[in-house]
């Protein structure tokens, strides 16, 4: 349903006192969505510039990168956790109609025969309270069987704030050496809600440096040793954030 505001609107031989215009309990039909900046003003479409009004904001941080190989021959380096991923359902104060985002970008790679980096946070701003999904954390270097980087942070977390739902990323798939009794994938984490796939393992019998996370939050893979090679390998690019504004 529309809000009912001041003005007047003719509809064939009938006069509506108010304009009509998207409001509260309108639903969602517009959508912005953001996947560069950092600390940038965002000011509000006029639909939302009055007190009352609601927006929803979905923010996603960026993956991990996965962890890198030594030279040992097999090893598969541990996976990078995805983001966090954080919902808000905010009401608009009056006079306050602009906010605050920066959004992670793509996570490097870590050197060769290193552990991953860890994903940058995205973040929103709103009448002083911050919104932030941060970012996985970077996959293990392949020494030893060892879990994937964890996932990233929400904040708020879980339900702490009305209307706010935080989502805390998932670990990466463990690295190490394959053994008869040890099963290391190094596959990157997917994001939560089904943003972006993580990236999977190479699969080349030589070995190969890891692959990059798709979409936005996921992970990159671990490197990856042949059973004959033995040399350095980096991991893959952790996936970017994002940032969606739907009203």
């Amino acid at each position: 349903m529309a809000k009912l505001i001041g003005g007047t609107r003719v509809y064939g031989s009938a006069t509506v006192d108010g304009a009509l215009i998207a409001g509260a309990g309108s639903g969602f039909m517009n959508l912005v969505g953001f996947t560069t900046g950092t600390s940038v003003t965002y000011t509000l479409p006029s639909a939302l510039q009055y007190a009352g009004a609601k927006f929803k904001v979905t923010i996603i941080g960026a993956g991990g990168s996965g962890g890198g190989t030594a030279v040992t021959a097999g090893q598969m380096g541990g996976g990078g956790g995805s983001a966090a991923v954080v919902i808000a359902y905010i009401t608009v104060v009056s006079s306050i109609y602009s906010l605050t985002y920066s959004v992670a970008g793509t996570t490097a790679a870590g050197a060769a025969g290193a552990a991953g980096a860890a994903g940058n946070t995205s973040s929103v701003i709103y009448n002083s309270v911050t919104y932030s999904a941060g970012g996985g954390l970077g996959g293990t270097l392949a020494t030893s069987v060892l879990a994937g980087g964890a996932g990233g942070t929400p904040s708020p977390s879980a339900f702490a704030t009305t209307n706010v739902f935080g989502i805390v990323g998932n670990p990466g798939h463990a690295g190490g050496v394959q053994a008869a009794t040890t099963n290391v994938a190094g596959i990157g984490a997917n994001t939560p809600l089904g943003w972006g796939q993580g990236g999977v393992m190479p699969e080349t019998a030589a070995g190969q440096a890891g692959q990059p996370g798709t979409g936005y939050g996921s992970g990159g893979s671990g490197a990856r040793n042949g059973t004959g090679a033995a040399t350095t390998r980096a991991g893959g690019t952790g996936a970017p954030g994002l940032i969606i504004i739907e009203y």
